[in-house]
C-alpha cells in the first residue's frame, strides 16, 4: 500500500516520465526506482533500498539539497533532464511536493554545464504546411539572444541547423516521427513536442513579448516562423517555472549577411575542431588571444561560426580591430579594465529566472565599477564603431551605489539564512540581529546565576535542534537538580532540563532569527527587482563588452602574430596574398614557417599544384582558405599583404574519410562532397580540392579530376587551388586560359630529398613517392623492389597509350598540342636505372644507344 510521500512521488514522476526526479525529502533530494540505479552509477553515490529482499523493494540513492549542484550538472552533462521537486508546509503542517522546474542540456543555468566562451543553445525546428519552406529558432537562455530564420534550400537549411551547435533541439511531434527528417538532425538531446501545444501560440507570444502584434519581428504571416518561435517559449515556460522577462525580443535573420560554410569546410579548416582529434591546439580558434570576458569569448566564437558577405559589415568591423591595434594606449587601458567584468548575461539570467543569489549581486556590483572609466575611455576614440559604444556604459551609477551600500563583500550563496545585509540598511533588521547577538552574553550570565542557585558547577548551556537550550549535567547530579527545572532529555549518562526563563528566552531569540532571516530574503527580493530594472541597459552592456572584447581580441592576436589588415577589390576583383602564412601550422611548428605568395586574376584563376607528399601542397591550399576566412571575419591575416574580392562561399575538398557505419566508402564520400561543391559552387566562390579521384582506379579517378577540373574552369570560372598527383592534368594548365601550373619545389642529392616549401611556376611530373617512403622508414628492401617495379611501369608507359587525356578537349577554350611520338632512343633511355649499371654495361649501352641514333 503506497504512503501518501510515494503517492506524491509517483504523481510528479507521471508529471515528468522522461526525467529524473530529484525529490526532496527534509535536507535531502532522493532518487528512486529506475533514476537511483542509473544516477548511482553515474554520480558514485551508494544504491541502497527500502523494504530491501521483497517484492515492494525500493531502490534509492541521496544527497544533501545543498550539494546537489554537482550531482545535477553531471547528470545534465551526460544528457539527462532533471526535475526537481521542492516541498512545501501547508498551515495545518502537512507537507507538500511540487516541481520547481526541470533543467535539460538546453535549459541548464548550472555554472558546471556553462562553458563560458560558448553559447548553449535550445533549438526549435519546423516545417511549413506544404513543405516547401523549413525554419528554426534558437534561444540562450542563459544570455537572452534568441534568433529564427526560414529556409526554401534544405541544404541551407540543414547547414544552419548544424553550423548553431545546438545542445538541445525541439521537434514537433510529426518531425519526430519522420525517421529521414529525424536522421539529418545532429546527435544530441531531442524533444518532441505535442502540436496541441501550439493552439493559439501567437497570442502566447505577443503576450509574453509584450506586444499587440508580432509584425515588429517579421513573424507576421510566416506560421512556420511562428511555431518554432513558439515551441521555445512554451518548453521554457514548462521547465523553468519562473518569468522570462530576459528575453525581450526575437531576431528573424537572413543568412544573406553570412557566408555560408558547411560541416566539410568547418572541418577541413579546423575552425573549432582538429583532425587529430589527439592533437592539442590545432585549430583555428586556438591561434586566437585568450579573451578578457566571458561575452567576449562568445562573440569573438559567433565571429568565427559567420563570415561575413556585406563589405560595409566587414569594413567596419576591420575599423574597429584597426583602431585597436593602432593605438595602444587605448587597448592597454580598455584590457585592465575589461578583465574586472564577469558574465553580466549569464548574471543576470540567473536573476530574471529566481536563480540568483547575493553573491551573484556583488558580482554585478563588481563589473559595474570599470564602466564609468571605461566610458572615457571610448569616448577619447576617433573611430565611431568604438566611440558610440561610450553610451552603453552610462547610467548604472546609482545601482552600483546602492549594491555597494546594502550587500556584504561575502554573503552566502543561500538567500533565506541571512548573512547578506550590511548594518544600517533598515532599522528593524538591526533589532532583530542585536537581539541574536546578545543571545551568547545572556546565556553566560543565565548560566553563571544557575551554577550559583543549584550548588551544581559542571553544569552546561548546551543546544540541539529537537530540544532547544537546555541545561545539562551528570546523571549523577541530576538528582540535586532544583525543583523549577524541567526535564527535557535523558542521555546515557546526562540529563537535559530547561527552566521558564531559559525557554521564555529561547523562544525570543529564535523568533527574532527567523524573524531576521525572512526580513533580508524580502529586502534581497526588493534589492533583485531594482536590480532587473535595469535588466534592458545591462544586456545592451553586455552586448557592447562582447563586441569590445571580440575585436580587441583580434587586434591583440594580430599585434602577437604580425597578421595585416587585407584590402577588399570588388566583387570579382584579383586574389593577391604577399607571403601568406598558416596560422595553426605556424603556431604550432618548431621551425620557421616558409611563406608562399598567390595571384590569382584573369588568366590565372585555376591553380594546377604538383609535388611530392609532405612538400607543402594541402598547407598551401589551405592557408589561403584560411586568409579568405579571416578576413571576412573582419581579422587581420597572417600575409605581409592581402588584396582580395568578398567571395559568397570557400568550399573545400580536403584528404580521405569513410562512413562506414552508413556503408560509405572513402571514395564515395570524397564524390559526395565534390558533387555537393560542384551544385553549390558560383563564379564568385573559392575552392581548394585536394587529390581527386584517388580512392579508386587509376583511370577512373583520372578521368573524374579531369573532367571535375575542366568544369570549374569552363562553366563555373571560380577561383580554384587544386593539389593532385595526376601530372596528366598539367596539361590543363598549359592548354586552358584561365589555368596555370605550379608546383612545390624541392631538392634531391644521395640521401634523399629535401622539401623546401616554395610554390613556384610550371608543373613537375615526378611525386617522388619512393623517396618519401624511404624517409618514413619502409625497410630498404621494398625500396629498392619498388624503384625497380617503377622503371619497369614507366618503360611500359601505361598512362601514354591513346587515351581520353590524348584526344581534344571537348569544350575548351583552347585545344591541346598534339603528342609527340616517342623515339627508340627515348624509350630506352627510359628502361634504364643508372643506379645499377656496372661499368662494362654502362659502355654497352652508349654503343647501342649510339646505333639507335644513326637508323
Amino acid at each position: 500500500m503506497s504512503t501518501p510521500v510515494q503517492k506524491q512521488y509517483w504523481e510528479l514522476k507521471k508529471q515528468n516520465p522522461e526525467a529524473m526526479l530529484f525529490f526532496r525529502l527534509g535536507d535531502f533530494y532522493e532518487l528512486f526506482y529506475e533514476d537511483a540505479q542509473i544516477a548511482s552509477k553515474l554520480l558514485g553515490i551508494a544504491l541502497t533500498a527500502r523494504h530491501k529482499g521483497t517484492e515492494n523493494e525500493m531502490p534509492m540513492c541521496g544527497f544533501p539539497h545543498h550539494a546537489h549542484s554537482e550531482y545535477l550538472e553531471k547528470l545534465v552533462e551526460h544528457g539527462y533532464k532533471v526535475a526537481i521537486a521542492e516541498q512545501k508546509e501547508a498551515d495545518d503542517g502537512k507537507i507538500s511536493r511540487y516541481i520547481d522546474r526541470v533543467i535539460t542540456p538546453g535549459t541548464t543555468l548550472e555554472h558546471g554545464n556553462l562553458d563560458p566562451n560558448r553559447n548553449n543553445y535550445l533549438m526549435s525546428l519546423g516545417r511549413s504546411k506544404d513543405q516547401k519552406h523549413l525554419a528554426l529558432a534558437y534561444c540562450d537562455l542563459s544570455t537572452g539572444e534568441f534568433r529564427t530564420a526560414s529556409f526554401g534550400d534544405p541544404g541551407a537549411f540543414w547547414e544552419e541547423v548544424h553550423r548553431v551547435g545546438a545542445k538541445e533541439i525541439l521537434l514537433p511531434q510529426s518531425l519526430f516521427s519522420d525517421e529521414t527528417f529525424y536522421n539529418y538532425c545532429p546527435r544530441v538531446h531531442i524533444t518532441p513536442q505535442d502540436a496541441t501545444k501550439l493552439k493559439h501560440i501567437e497570442a502566447v507570444l505577443a503576450k509574453h513579448f509584450s506586444v499587440k502584434s508580432l509584425e515588429a519581428f517579421g513573424l507576421t504571416g510566416v506560421p512556420e516562423l511562428i511555431n518554432v518561435v513558439g515551441m521555445v517559449i512554451t518548453y521554457l515556460d514548462e521547465t523553468q517555472k519562473t518569468q522570462l522577462t530576459h528575453l525581450k525580443k526575437v531576431t528573424r535573420y537572413s543568412l544573406d549577411d553570412y557566408m555560408l560554410l558547411d560541416q566539410q569546410t568547418y572541418q577541413h579548416l579546423e575552425i573549432f575542431q582538429p583532425n587529430y582529434t589527439m592533437q592539442k591546439g590545432g585549430t583555428l580558434a586556438s591561434v586566437f588571444e585568450k579573451s578578457l570576458t566571458p561575452m567576449g569569448g562568445r562573440r569573438l566564437h559567433q565571429y568565427l561560426a559567420r563570415p561575413l558577405i556585406n563589405l560595409k559589415k566587414i569594413q567596419h568591423r576591420q575599423e574597429g580591430v584597426r583602431t585597436f591595434v593602432e593605438n595602444y594606449d587605448l587597448k592597454t587601458s580598455l584590457k585592465q579594465n575589461l578583465k574586472a567584468i564577469p558574465d553580466l548575461e549569464r548574471l543576470l539570467a540567473r536573476m530574471v529566472t529566481g536563480r540568483g543569489n547575493a553573491r551573484d549581486m556583488v558580482m554585478l556590483r563588481e563589473g559595474l565599477k570599470p564602466f564609468q572609466e571605461i566610458t572615457i575611455i571610448l569616448q577619447k576614440s576617433d573611430s565611431d564603431i568604438i566611440n558610440k559604444k561610450a553610451k552603453c556604459f552610462e547610467g548604472f551609477e546609482n545601482l552600483q551605489k546602492k549594491l555597494k551600500e546594502q550587500l556584504l563583500d561575502n554573503p552566502p550563496l543561500e538567500v533565506t539564512q541571512g548573512g547578506m545585509f550590511c548594518s544600517g540598511v533598515n532599522a528593524k533588521l538591526d533589532a532583530l540581529r542585536n537581539l541574536t547577538k546578545d543571545a551568547d552574553a545572556w546565556l553566560d550570565e543565565f548560566l553563571a546565576k544557575e551554577k550559583a542557585r543549584s550548588g551544581i558547577n559542571n553544569v552546561r548551556i548546551k543546544y540541539s535542534k529537537n530540544f532547544g537550550f537546555c541545561l545539562e549535567v551528570s546523571t549523577a547530579q541530576s538528582q540535586a537538580a532544583p525543583e523549577n527545572w524541567i526535564r527535557r532529555q535523558t542521555l546515557v549518562n546526562a540529563e537535559r532540563f530547561t527552566t521558564p526563563e531559559l525557554a521564555e528566552y529561547e523562544s525570543k531569540v529564535l523568533s527574532s532569527q527567523g524573524e531576521s532571516y525572512a526580513l533580508e530574503h524580502e529586502l534581497f527580493l526588493t534589492l533583485r527587482d531594482e536590480v532587473l530594472s535595469y535588466a534592458e541597459p545591462l544586456q545592451l552592456a553586455a552586448q557592447a563588452i562582447g563586441d569590445i572584447d571580440a575585436m580587441l581580441t583580434l587586434a591583440r592576436t594580430a599585434d602577437k602574430n604580425r597578421w595585416t589588415a587585407p584590402v577588399f577589390s570588388g566583387e570579382k576583383g584579383s586574389l593577391q596574398v604577399l607571403n601568406g602564412r598558416h596560422p595553426v601550422v605556424e603556431s604550432l611548428s618548431g621551425e620557421p614557417f616558409i611563406a608562399n605568395d598567390l595571384v590569382m586574376e584573369k588568366g590565372s584563376l585555376l591553380h594546377i599544384i604538383t609535388g611530392p607528399n609532405m612538400a607543402g601542397k594541402s598547407t598551401f591550399l589551405r592557408q589561403n582558405a584560411v586568409i579568405v576566412f579571416l578576413a571576412q571575419t573582419g581579422s587581420y591575416v597572417p600575409a605581409e599583404k592581402v588584396t582580395m574580392p568578398v567571395f559568397d562561399r570557400i568550399f573545400t575538398r580536403v584528404g580521405a574519410s569513410d562512413h562506414l557505419a552508413g556503408g560509405k566508402s572513402t571514395f564515395y564520400m570524397e564524390m559526395s562532397e565534390t558533387a555537393h561543391i560542384l551544385h553549390h559552387v558560383t563564379d564568385r566562390s573559392f575552392v581548394i580540392l585536394d587529390e581527386l579521384g584517388r580512392g579508386t582506379s587509376t583511370f577512373d579517378g583520372l578521368s573524374l579530376a579531369w573532367a571535375i577540373t575542366q568544369y570549374l574552369h569552363d562553366a563555373v570560372d571560380c577561383k580554384t587551388l587544386l593539389a593532385t598527383h595526376y601530372h596528366e592534368l598539367i596539361d590543363l594548365g598549359e592548354t586552358l586560359k584561365n589555368a596555370k601550373n605550379y608546383h612545390v619545389s624541392v631538392a634531391q642529392n644521395k640521401d634523399g630529398i629535401i622539401f623546401l616549401r616554395k610554390i613556384e611556376p610550371g608543373g613537375i611530373a615526378d611525386s617522388f613517392g619512393i623517396e618519401v617512403a624511404k624517409s618514413a622508414g619502409i625497410p630498404r628492401a621494398v625500396i629498392e623492389q619498388a624503384r625497380q617495379v617503377l622503371v619497369k611501369l614507366e618503360s611500359e608507359d601505361l598512362l601514354g597509350q591513346p587515351t581520353l587525356f590524348n584526344l581534344p578537349l571537348q569544350n575548351s577554350r583552347v585545344n591541346p598540342e598534339p603528342q609527340k611520338e616517342t623515339s627508340e632512343v627515348e624509350a630506352k633511355l627510359k628502361t634504364i636505372d643508372p643506379d645499377h649499371l656496372a661499368p662494362k654495361e654502362a659502355l654497352e649501352l652508349i654503343y647501342e644507344l649510339k646505333a639507335l641514333s644513326q637508323d
